[in-house]
């Protein structure tokens, strides 16, 4: 009677080993090829070209100059994480009205409450559209300024800082000298004065005044005097003064300078189309809620574009722009609905 083959046991052993790992390997196939024919918005949000069966795996040892596609942006790989969820709404569509662009529950609640108190009062068409303006470009297309652009229009205006011009007074006179002289000196003692106050009182850590659990969006952006600690200038400022020209690059001009909208009141429009981005491009809000605009950013701006630029003797300038333009016309002016003192 013959024992059996502890050859034939192995042999039978490998055989089922090598059906398993084909079995395997068609499963592990089968699956790429299913991953690779579903629709985009069921695709992970990260594919790394080594796991993806439609590219090649990327070689460690390739030369420098072999650099692979960009990845993709954050922002849509938000939206396959997260679908059509309200926490990650992206506003689309041309006939959004003013609030829809800025919505979010934090500044509801706010102007709900400036409006029970009445500082405040909206109109209807801060809540419906009646202008056919396009929204202007998301700030993904945005180009970034150079340093020596900015110093360009600080040459020009040499008095221009970051909040826009100092006044200025012009002495007609011995007498009227000496009464100007006087009243800058009372400026500069209240300038002085109001200085020391402020920084007796806002002795903060500024990282964690932008930080979300102590200040909502809307305040970042529409108020940024709050958040202000001084630091830097102009000259800094690239990002701030980037989303001003590419704010005002797309708006209409006028043959003649246009009174009713100075750089202040455009800026007020420039802040709220940044706070629509942070509705829109959720994945870029911490880097939004660094940039602070004001007045000074619109005016480099205006002076980079080619703009005609007017400045009167208190400091207020004023632009050849078109009242018709989506910036002013789509994007709200908080400031335009005071009542009684409240701003923003």
């Amino acid at each position: 009677m013959s024992q059996p083959s502890t050859s034939d046991d192995r042999l039978s052993h490998a055989n089922l080993a090598t059906e398993g790992g084909q079995l395997a390997e068609g499963h592990v196939r089968k699956k790429a090829e299913q991953s690779s024919i579903l629709a985009d918005s069921q695709q992970p949000a990260i594919v790394h070209p080594n796991f993806d069966p439609k590219q090649s795996p990327l070689d460690p040892a390739r030369p420098l100059s072999d650099i692979p596609e960009p990845a993709r942006r954050l922002n849509g790989q938000l939206r396959r994480l997260y679908g059509n969820s309200t926490r990650f709404y992206q506003p689309n569509a041309d006939s959004l009205s003013k609030w829809s662009l800025i919505a979010s529950e934090a500044l509801a609640e706010h102007l709900s409450l400036l409006n029970a108190a009445q500082l405040i009062e909206l109109p209807d068409s801060f809540y419906q559209n009646h202008s056919e303006q396009p929204l202007i470009s998301t700030l993904s297309d945005m180009t970034l300024l150079d340093m020596s652009d900015i110093q360009q229009a600080i040459r020009a205006y040499p008095k221009l800082n970051r909040y826009g011009f100092l006044p200025t007074h012009s002495a007609t006179g011995v007498e009227s000298g000496n009464n100007s002289d006087n009243d800058s000196n009372n400026d500069s003692k209240a300038q002085n004065s109001a200085l020391s106050m402020r920084a007796l009182t806002k002795r903060y850590n500024p990282d964690e005044l932008l930080n979300s659990l102590y200040a909502d969006d809307w305040q970042v952006i529409l108020q940024p005097q709050q958040f202000e600690t001084g630091e830097g200038s102009l000259a800094t400022d690239i990002m701030a003064c980037s989303v001003a020209v590419h704010a005002l690059k797309q708006c209409s001009t006028r043959k003649s300078i246009n009174h009713s909208y100075s750089a202040a009141e455009i800026c007020q429009h420039v802040r709220s189309y940044l706070l629509s981005q942070i509705v829109c491009e959720p994945s870029q809000r911490h880097a939004y809620r660094q940039i602070r605009l004001f007045a000074g950013h619109i005016i480099v701006a205006a002076y980079h574009l080619g703009w005609e630029i007017q400045v009167r003797a208190d400091g207020q300038s004023y632009f050849n722009i078109s009242s018709r333009s989506g910036l002013l016309t789509r994007y709200a002016n908080m400031q335009d609905y005071e009542i009684n003192g409240w701003s923003s």
